[in-house]
């Protein structure tokens, strides 16, 4: 079996969404973590899992993806995140104006951009 190219933490509350974003990371290379919330996102981080990269969505109910995003820079500020959205949810993309975000992947997912997002915030 190859070596995985690295560990991708898939934060959204939609199982859906979050089962097409492992397969495809996983088809890709990818080890993938997923969490259905930004606080169980930041529950693995403080349990002292470290992946290479955090796709996070943005509309999440109880923590949403600004709140999620600044709790795991709080914890790892090195660690690279891409924000996941929709293409209507440019409001949600000016949160994080000058927050530092690796990049952005809009939903629905498109294998190419994914990859070079991934790829890119790895390094």
């Amino acid at each position: 079996m190859p070596e995985s190219k690295g560990t991708v933490l898939v934060v959204d509350d939609e199982e859906p969404v979050r089962k097409v974003a492992a397969d495809l990371l996983t088809y890709l290379g990818y080890s993938v973590l997923t969490s259905p919330s930004g606080g169980d996102a930041v529950k693995t981080l403080l349990a002292g899992t470290r992946p290479d990269v955090v796709l996070l969505d943005v509309i999440m109910p109880e923590m949403n993806g600004t709140e999620t995003f600044r709790k795991l820079r709080e914890i790892d500020p090195e660690l690279p995140i891409l924000i996941c959205t929709g293409f209507s949810d440019n409001a949600s993309v000016e949160a994080f104006h000058g927050e530092g975000v690796s990049g952005f992947v809009h939903k629905p997912y498109h294998m190419k951009t994914l990859e070079e997002q991934v790829r890119k915030a790895i390094g």
